[in-house]
């Protein structure tokens, strides 16, 4: 039977396993391949809509860690328009205005342009 001690210093070295376990999936959530995937191309001089893409945009550079569950979901959990619609503020704080999301990589200066150009012409969907 191990003593009380090595008791106590083996839970502690699992705790100490456990938790940089639960970072490293934290993080490896929220990877540089996001940023590396195809990203939407904003629409060449028609009207930006959530269809045509920001929905792109959301689904490619927001949903792997703002989905149910992720890391990110305590700010805003992406499940489409609606779920967008209801943190537009938060969003467009955070993405345009501040530009610290999407923490792995900024978006392009035409993605910027067309994603403010939604939020400014009323958030249509289609």
């Amino acid at each position: 039977m191990l003593s009380t001690y090595k008791q106590k210093q083996r839970v502690v070295h699992i705790c100490i396993y456990l938790a940089i376990t639960i970072i490293y999936l934290l993080l490896a959530s929220c990877s540089k391949k996001q940023a590396d995937e195809i990203a939407p191309e904003p629409p060449p001089q028609e009207k930006v809509t959530y269809n045509n893409f920001a929905q792109a945009l959301f689904q490619s550079r927001c949903s792997g860690c703002h989905a149910a569950g992720g890391p990110g979901s305590g700010a805003f959990t992406f499940s489409g328009y609606a779920s967008v619609v209801a943190n537009a503020e938060r969003i467009r704080q955070a993405v345009i205005v501040t530009k610290r999301m999407p923490p792995n990589g900024s978006l392009s200066a035409a993605e910027l342009e067309s994603l403010s150009k939604w939020f400014e012409d009323g958030m249509t969907q289609q």
